[in-house]
């Protein structure tokens, strides 16, 4: 089950975007608005990686929070200086890394980035698997594991 962490956050989102000095996708905006992000509990959620060839869990997507692990601008803060342009953490795996949006005029998709290398294919020069090609693709195709 995906819990929302809810709250009015209309001025957070513009502030988050004028820091990370990034317009957000159409679909992703509207889901930040609508959630605030939110936390999977009581199910283990997956998503299909095709270059990995497996499926990773996730366990959260990062809103605005008061907890700062479960926060788009804590993120921001700890990594925004080895991010590219256009790029933003805006969820986590279970163990398996950081989930990315980047948003750049010819590079767009949600990203799975294994910056600890916890698993066995990455290298500190290929750690960054494509997930989809956007917001509502990725989140839409999370599946419950059997």
């Amino acid at each position: 089950m995906f819990k929302k962490f809810d709250g009015i956050i209309v001025d957070e989102v513009i502030c988050y975007e004028e820091t990370v000095k990034m317009k957000l996708p159409k679909d992703y905006k509207e889901f930040l608005l609508d959630t605030n992000g939110g936390q999977f509990i009581d199910e283990i959620h997956m998503f299909w990686v095709d270059e990995l060839k497996e499926n990773i869990g996730i366990d959260v997507l990062f809103g605005f929070n008061q907890v700062r692990s479960l926060c788009l601008n804590s993120w921001y803060n700890e990594y925004g200086e080895e991010l590219p342009e256009e790029t933003i953490i805006i969820g986590n795996s279970i163990n398996a890394g950081l989930i990315l949006l980047i948003w750049q005029d010819d590079w767009k998709g949600v990203f799975l980035w294994d910056h600890c290398l916890e698993l066995e294919q990455s290298t500190e020069e290929d750690c960054l698997y494509r997930i989809s090609d956007n917001f509502d693709l990725f989140f839409n195709s999370l599946q419950i594991s059997a």
